[in-house]
Parts: C-alpha cells; sequence; structure tokens
C-alpha cells in the first residue's frame, strides 16, 4: 500500500510495498513514483494517475518496478483517489500486488497462440474450426486463399455450411443433418471424405478431400477442427489416366483382335489346323477378359473372383458344376493373366475329357492363405470328380506345359497336376506377395 500526491511523490508506503519496489521505506518515501518504474511502461502509468485524479474514479494500473539489483517485477496498481472537504483530490492510494507470475502466464499464453497462428498459417491444407452450431471460430491463410477470401473477418462467425459446403458433388442439395463435419461437431465421430466440394466465395466449386475431428474440453464436445486438400491437381491426373487406360485397353484388344485374324488366315487352308486355331482364339479371348478386368480395376491388380468367373464363364453352362470359394485377395497383374490361361486350359481339358465332358461330374476351385504377415503363402486348388477315368496325356502341349510348370514358375512358386482316379487335381502354391505384387495382400 501506498500514498502518492499529485505530483506523483510517494507519502507513505507499507512493508510489503518496500519489497515490490526493492528498497526500504527511507529511500521511497518523498521520491517520484516516476522514478522508480520501468521506462518503458512509464507513459500508461503517468497517464493512468492523472486520469484518476481528473475523474476521481478508480483505476487498475499495471507496470514494473526497476530494483536496485536489476531484477523487475511487474505490479497491478488499484488507484483511488482521497479527496477532502470541498471535493479536490488530496493524494491517491495504491493498493499493488506482484502479478509477475501472471504476466508471464500471459506472455507464456501469447507466445503459444503466435506459434499455433504461425503453424497453421503456415500449413498447405486448409484448416478452419467450427463450434457445435457450425458457426466458424478460427481460420488458416489457406483455407482464405483456396477459398477465396481476403480477410479472416469475412468468414469468423458465419455458418460454414450454407458458406461452402451446401451443395454434393454431383449437385444436390446437401442437407446440414446429413454433413459429416456437423455431425463431427455434434457427436464426436470422427469423418473423412476422399470425395468432398467446397464452393469458393464467388460461386466455383473445388474439390477437395477433408478430414473432420472434435473438439472435446473436460469431456464435453466443444465443435470440430477440419482440415481439407485441393484435390484439383489429381482429379485431372485421373481423368487424363483414365483416358489413357482407355486408349490402351482399345490398343489391347484390337492387337488381340489381330491376332485372332492372322491365326484364322494363316491356318484357314490347312483343316487340320482348325482345332489348333480355335485353341489359340479361345486364349487369346481369356487373355483379353483378364486385361479387361485388370483395366476396370484402375490399378495393376484385380479381384480373384472377377478373375476365376471370366476364366470359367464360358464352360459355366451349368453353374452348380463349378463350384468357386476362398478369401477376397486382389491379384497382380502377371497372377492375374497366368492363372486365368491355367484355368482356361483346365476347362478345355475338363470339357473335352474330364469332368464337363459328361452330364454328372463337377469341379471345385478353392483358394487360401496361410502363413504369417512375413510369410504368408497363396494355394489355389482345381479338383474335378464324377466325371469319365482320365490319364496322362500321351504328348506335353502348351496347355499342359502352362498348367504343369510355367504359372508356377512366373509366382516364384510352384504347381502340381495330378490325374487321379477320380478326376485330375491341380494345385497351385507360391508366396502371397508375389501373387499380390505387393507385401501382404489380402484385403
Amino acid at each position: 500500500m501506498a500514498q502518492v500526491d499529485s505530483d506523483g511523490r510517494l507519502l507513505l508506503v507499507s512493508d510489503c510495498y518496500c519489497y515490490l519496489v526493492g528498497r526500504p521505506a527511507d529511500q521511497i518515501v518523498g521520491t517520484l513514483l516516476q522514478d522508480l518504474v520501468y521506462p518503458e511502461d512509464l507513459p500508461v502509468t503517468v497517464d493512468g494517475f492523472i486520469r484518476v485524479f481528473e475523474s476521481g474514479e478508480s483505476r487498475v494500473v499495471d507496470h514494473r518496478f526497476a530494483r536496485p539489483d536489476g531484477t523487475r517485477v511487474w505490479v497491478g496498481n488499484t488507484v483511488s483517489a482521497v479527496r477532502d472537504a470541498g471535493g479536490r483530490p488530496q493524494y491517491v492510494v495504491v493498493l499493488a500486488r506482484n502479478i509477475t507470475h501472471q504476466k508471464e502466464t500471459e506472455r507464456a499464453l501469447a507466445r503459444s497462440r503466435a506459434d499455433l497462428r504461425m503453424i497453421i498459417d503456415s500449413a498447405a491444407e486448409g484448416v478452419y474450426c467450427i463450434d457445435r452450431s457450425g458457426l466458424v471460430t478460427l481460420c488458416n491463410t489457406a483455407f482464405l486463399r483456396m477459398l477465396g477470401y481476403a480477410h479472416e473477418e469475412e468468414v469468423i462467425g458465419r455458418d460454414i455450411h450454407m458458406l461452402s459446403h451446401h451443395t454434393h458433388p454431383d449437385g444436390s442439395p446437401f442437407p446440414l443433418l446429413d454433413c459429416p463435419v456437423f455431425r463431427t461437431a455434434q457427436s464426436g465421430v470422427h469423418a473423412h471424405l476422399l470425395d468432398d466440394l467446397y464452393f469458393r466465395r464467388d460461386g466455383t466449386p473445388l474439390p477437395v478431400e477433408s478430414w473432420a475431428r472434435p473438439i472435446v474440453r473436460e469431456s464435453e464436445i466443444e465443435g470440430a477442427v477440419c482440415t481439407f486438400v485441393d484435390t484439383t491437381e489429381r482429379k485431372q491426373a485421373e481423368a487424363r489416366q483414365q483416358l489413357l487406360i482407355h486408349e490402351m485397353a482399345h490398343r489391347v484388344k484390337n492387337t488381340i483382335a489381330m491376332v485372332q485374324a492372322i491365326v484364322g488366315q494363316s491356318l484357314r487352308t490347312t483343316p487340320v489346323a482348325q482345332p489348333l486355331a480355335k485353341a489359340i482364339n479361345q486364349r487369346l479371348v481369356a487373355l483379353g477378359g483378364a486385361h479387361s478386368i485388370l483395366i476396370n480395376a484402375r490399378s495393376d491388380s484385380a479381384s480373384i473372383v472377377e478373375i476365376v468367373e471370366n476364366a470359367i464363364a464360358v464352360h459355366r453352362s451349368d453353374p452348380s458344376r463349378i463350384h468357386a470359394s476362398g478369401p477376397k485377395i486382389d491379384l497382380g497383374g502377371k497372377a492375374a493373366l497366368g492363372i486365368t490361361l491355367a484355368l482356361h486350359e483346365l476347362c478345355t481339358n475338363a470339357s473335352k475329357y474330364g469332368a464337363l465332358s459328361n452330364e454328372s461330374g463337377s469341379i471345385a476351385i478353392d483358394w487360401s492363405i496361410t502363413g504369417g504377415a512375413a510369410d504368408a503363402r497363396f494355394r489355389m486348388r482345381w479338383k474335378e470328380s464324377g466325371g469319365p477315368p482320365v490319364s496322362p496325356p500321351s504328348q506335353s502341349g502348351f496347355g499342359s506345359r502352362l498348367i504343369a510348370h510355367s504359372v508356377g514358375l512366373d509366382l516364384k512358386g510352384e504347381t502340381k497336376l495330378s490325374f487321379e482316379p477320380d478326376g485330375v487335381a491341380w494345385e497351385l502354391r507360391a508366396p502371397l506377395h508375389s501373387v499380390t505384387g505387393k507385401l501382404g495382400g489380402a484385403s
């Protein structure tokens, strides 16, 4: 506690006040307050004291004392005027308290906020926060740039859904209650939209991939923080890729058709070679079907179910006679083509000599994955039953060599072809990564 006259001279000080100033009372009383206050804080201090004397209203004035030992202490002063009988201010009473820790905390908080602002403004992704009602409480520079706004004030406090997220990519209205971002702010459930759409200030659409995560404080959901990236270039690249893929597919089909024509013309005048021409054309058709599946998959892999169904389709006049089962696996390009040709040859032989050559035979095709993540292996089996007795062929042609050896070698595995009393059996074993074309292949 201290008393200060209208000139700023200290008239009376308490022991605690002396401690704050860092001087004994005999060095403070009679001294001008201006001589004790840290120079940078002097204008605010003098202005505050003058206003108390002029208005008579109490004020809070913060400043630092420059102690003789070089340290500085922040002091919060509650300054009140004391008047004489005529109502004129005689002096002011100052109640001072040490607020150094508070100021350091405020300074640290301000630095943290500045650092956070610098971080989010440095991010390439658009970042914004909303409260539980969907109103924007914060946004970064990338958000403003991507959506065409100049200042944060144009967005803060506005409904983000109505502002920029009101329509689906197909042009249909996007109801607020269906919006995953709004649901995140309400329920706390995370959201990830791979094909999302925002609208710029000028109304033009911006394709984005977006994420939303809840803001939770003291177990209460207060809103959501949302990020998004511009996918315009990705969409354009995908469109170019699809154009090239379709062009490639067209050329592959033309090439296969040309090869079929060449085979047909070359063997047309040789009647004994007609069965060979038919077999070659059937193999080419099977290969074309596998290529189509790979191309339509928009990647270098295709579902094993589609590959198997494509390979056996032409021989599956009665669905009950060929059973296929196994886990969902994506085959790499080499495995897809190899397994297609192997199953085609097996089906062809079964139609001529095996289980599909009579009315009662059947075929079971199954596949499985064994082992752990590091040594996973793929196994596919073909088993005929109910057909006429079979025996190994006297000569080994292209189809037999393909079934018995080539597919297994191509996939760094092995194949086994056996002519058992109740029907042909074939088995393929290979490392899973060779079959899928990558480490880990089960989906």
